[in-house]
């Protein structure tokens, strides 16, 4: 793909002029100086200039491009025909081998000199089945050389639309797909656009016969370049490969990031890369879809394989700001991995991105709140909600930080630690730069802050991991379970929503910690038994007694444990999880507007379920890891209005930074800190 300024013959002209300077150093013919007779050394037998052939016709180059022959323009052919021009003397385009133009039409016409992006008939249309590019718009030379022309109007095609919907004006699609047919097929284990069925077959590079004598015919310079085509980077063809799994499983991007990219051969940084674009795309995912669409005749023209290679090139361009050339480039053979023939559509969409990207966010995000989400890669209607939850100012802090890398936090297991040293001189080692963490001015016991997630890819450190001396985990996750498991040691301790364990493993080390021993009675509720089977897996990693994981609906806790009652119950609010937008890309484009609500309702049975099984005395915390007021305090002020929630009263947190008591924990996400979380300690009355 050439992405200069030069017309396509020039461009020729100047690869064969570099060849020959090749050859000049040393190359094919070698400068082999005059010939006996004191000829010049580019004359052949018979006196005749190496540029002539033998019955003294001007011609152009040779098949083995050794050099201008006379002077004459360098795409000359026999007879002394330009090089755009059939053996007949007609005009005509490109060759089938894309060798240059004919006559100086522009390169989609064809044999019959109809324009080559109109189908046989005549007759327009959008892009073609095999997605080689569109045929409803003349694709000239200055397409390929340029993004612009001198007079600074796009090229190469229509600028990408301002509506970002599909066209319902063109024309009948080119051998449109049969019902049935499919979009993707696996090839060798690699998910791939189906090809077209009735698309011919390549039959690789043309290699003509030989010629003068059988000298030797040799490739074209330019199918010898086909040959020797470039190939996307790793890191990204492993980031594609992970996207493609999660459409595929509608999966969630951090299990798959775990199972492919993290387990990789690659370099730290290679795999950092791979991960960055992986959430990356992932997290704007609406806004690459939007953007890709209004670069496109139809969005049907593209296999979903397809459009991910394409969405991962926009995000490049639009929101990494990456050089228009390297991420075009890249996005060519990035589609081209996955659907060979469609190496042109990529080449055409990609450009028309790239001018998109100087109008985006297609509008004043100062007036324009679509543009304002669209700014952020957030869907409208949760930029509204934040704006309404936070003000315009924290919306902006809010979104600004979920598109960032989130910060790395680690907490050494006191379990298993002998000190928090042996942890931190590893990861000091491993360049992690460790640093101790405080939130709201208290220190979080055994959090530390880590330079990125880099340093936790070096051996040793991994080593720690899977030893269980250390746990990944946010710092305001850690200070939120410092809270839960209190000052003074529970005898008994309920988790509700227990998951994979990381709130788990952090009270029990806080609690080893504090008071030097575990909780004795420690028992865990979770809905889901592929995560409770994890719980026990992580639990005997890290040395955590858990009593008894239950399986079950904690809506219904009666049923679960009975009558007992705890001095601590701990609810871990399967919410939202708008606060770790940063960690959970997934998240912002899962979400609907009725999702708050639905969350909100569990929050409310959960409560009153858990309510009776706090002992006279003992806490009922409350967390999540969300910013609406709906699932946080207007949560827990509507149960604290309910019968069951009568019984139980405020305990105030203290902030020392303000020398104020608050009555809720809660953190803002912010660039640069932790996730936002919230925590309502409440305590029953005796």
């Amino acid at each position: 793909m050439h992405n200069d300024h030069r017309s396509h013959n020039q461009r020729r002209s100047y690869d064969r002029a570099s060849q020959g300077d090749r050859n000049a150093q040393g190359g094919a013919r070698q400068n082999r100086g005059p010939r006996p007779g004191g000829k010049s050394g580019d004359f052949r037998k018979g006196g005749k200039p190496g540029g002539f052939r033998k019955d003294s016709k001007p011609g152009g180059y040779r098949k083995d491009d050794r050099g201008p022959r006379d002077g004459k323009p360098s795409d000359f052919r026999k007879g002394g025909k330009p090089g755009g021009f059939r053996k007949d003397g007609k005009p005509g385009s490109f060759r089938k081998d894309d060798r240059g133009p004919r006559d100086g039409k522009p390169g989609g016409y064809r044999k019959d000199g109809k324009p080559g992006d109109f189908r046989k008939d005549g007759k327009p249309g959008g892009f073609r089945k095999d997605d080689r590019g569109p045929r409803d718009e003349q694709r000239s030379g200055a397409d390929r050389k340029d993004f612009r022309a001198r007079d600074g109007k796009p090229t190469g095609g229509s600028a990408p639309r301002k509506d970002f919907g599909p066209r319902t004006d063109r024309g009948p699609r080119r051998d449109s797909r049969e019902a049935g047919h499919p979009r993707e097929v696996f090839i060798d284990g690699k998910l791939m656009a189906a090809p077209d069925q009735d698309a011919p077959q390549d039959r690789g590079p043309r290699f003509d016969g030989p010629r003068d004598g059988g000298r030797g015919g040799a490739a074209r310079r330019d199918q010898v370049r086909r040959q020797k085509a470039h190939k996307a980077t790793t890191a990204r063809e492993l980031a594609l490969a992970a996207i493609h799994q999660l459409r595929e499983r509608d999966a969630f991007a951090q299990d798959i990031i775990a199972k492919t990219i993290d387990i990789s051969p690659l370099s730290r940084e290679d795999r950092a890369f791979a991960t960055r674009l992986v959430l990356g795309v992932v997290s704007t995912r609406g806004t690459l879809e939007d953007i890709i669409t209004g670069c496109m005749d139809s969005p049907d023209d593209a296999a979903p394989a397809v459009r991910d290679a394409l969405c991962l090139s926009a995000y490049e361009i639009v929101f990494l700001q990456k050089s228009p050339h390297a991420a075009v480039d890249q996005g060519v053979e990035l589609v081209k991995s996955v659907a060979p023939r469609a190496g042109g559509l990529a080449n055409a969409v990609l450009r028309r991105v790239v001018r998109a990207k100087e109008a985006f966010p297609f509008g004043d995000p100062r007036t324009d709140i679509a543009a304002y989400a669209r700014l952020h890669g957030f869907p409208v209607w949760l930029a509204k909600r934040l704006i309404a939850e936070l003000g315009p100012e924290g919306a902006r802090d809010f979104m600004v930080a979920s598109n960032e890398p989130a910060p790395v936090y680690i907490a050494v297991n006191a379990l298993k630690a002998a000190t928090d040293e042996e942890v931190v001189s590893v990861l000091a080692a491993a360049h992690a730069e460790p640093e101790a963490m405080a939130l709201g001015g208290c220190a979080v016991p055994g959090c530390y802050k880590v330079a990125s997630g880099v340093p936790l890819l070096d051996g040793r450190v991994r080593r720690m991991i899977n030893q269980g001396l250390l746990l990944v985990s946010d710092a305001t996750s850690q200070a939120v379970a410092d809270l839960v498991v209190g000052d003074t040691a529970p005898e008994s301790f309920l988790e509700i929503g227990a998951g994979r364990a990381t709130k788990t493993i952090l009270d029990q080390s806080i609690a080893y910690r504090r008071y030097g021993k575990q909780i004795l009675e420690y028992v865990t509720v979770d809905v889901h038994a592929f995560k409770t089977k994890l719980l026990q897996e992580r639990a005997e990693q890290y040395g955590v007694h858990v009593s008894e994981a239950i399986i079950g609906d904690a809506t219904d806790l009666d049923a679960l444990v009975g009558e007992r009652t705890f001095d601590r119950v701990f609810i871990d609010s399967p919410c939202t999880g708008l606060g770790t937008l940063r960690r959970h890309a997934d998240i912002r484009w899962r979400l609907r507007p009725e999702t708050i609500a639905e969350s909100a309702e569990l929050d409310a049975r959960l409560l009153e379920s858990a309510a009776s099984h706090v002992a006279p005395g003992g806490i009922l915390a409350y967390a999540t890891c969300t910013v609406t007021h709906e699932e946080n305090a207007d949560a827990v002020e509507a149960f604290l209005a309910t019968e069951a929630g009568a019984a139980f009263e405020v305990v105030p947190c203290r902030n020392p930074d303000l020398d104020i008591e608050l009555p809720f924990f809660s953190t803002v996400l912010e660039p640069g800190g932790p996730d936002a979380h919230f925590l309502a300690l409440l305590r029953r009355k005796a």
